[in-house]
């Protein structure tokens, strides 16, 4: 059994569903500070990615609004099996890779 995520890297976590919004591949924009240190949006969804806890209805909502198109849908069915921070954490990483992969075209 894992121990429950701190307030602080669900805030993080928060934080870094909400800045993917206007994320840009050429930019790794915002740090977001967990404790004394700062890191990337996606490091931020790796960090979560030992968790299990559910998360917020809130930050379920707007990471599933990210995944509309129809390329998502692999994550759309895994964030709606298993709504928790791992696999949240998982879903803003491929989120990220598919919007790197699809600015290099």
């Amino acid at each position: 059994m894992t121990e429950p995520i701190t307030g602080e890297l669900a805030r993080a976590f928060e934080d870094a569903v909400a800045t993917y919004e206007n994320w840009d591949p050429h930019f790794e924009g915002r740090r977001i500070p967990v404790g004394t240190q700062f890191f990337t949006v996606e490091a931020v969804g790796d960090l979560v990615s030992k968790y299990t806890d559910p998360l917020p209805e809130h930050v379920f909502m707007q990471l599933r609004s990210y995944m509309q198109e129809e390329p998502h849908g692999d994550l759309i069915a895994d964030l709606e099996r298993r709504p928790t921070y791992d696999v949240g954490g998982r879903c803003l990483r491929r989120l990220i890779e598919r919007r790197r992969e699809a600015n290099r075209g």
